[in-house]
């Protein structure tokens, strides 16, 4: 029994992984992320305020969450304000 879990637990490690959320940390990487496409530093700060407490309410209604969650929650997030952000920060460090 603990041989099954601790082979599912290797196998699928990396999706149950539980994130770690800092706003500030979130903030930067948007804000990186409309430099990347040119926008206005002004909008893309208020994209990113929103998206962020946006995302603080919703980790905190949650018991649990993983990084894949919270990917997720963060891109459907900026889907709202605009598209092609959310495009690249859902890309991020991939070659597109």
């Amino acid at each position: 029994m603990f041989w099954q879990f601790l082979f599912l637990h290797l196998e699928f490690g990396e999706m149950d992984r539980v994130a770690k959320f800092s706003r500030k940390k979130l903030i930067e990487e948007i804000m990186r992320e409309g430099k990347v496409l040119g926008l206005h530093p002004g909008a893309v700060e208020a994209i990113a305020i929103k998206v962020a407490d946006t995302t603080t309410e919703w980790i905190h209604s949650q018991i649990e969450y993983n990084e894949k969650d919270l990917n997720v929650k963060i891109v459907k997030e900026l889907k709202k304000y605009h598209r092609d952000l959310a495009y690249i920060y859902e890309n991020r460090g991939k070659i597109i």
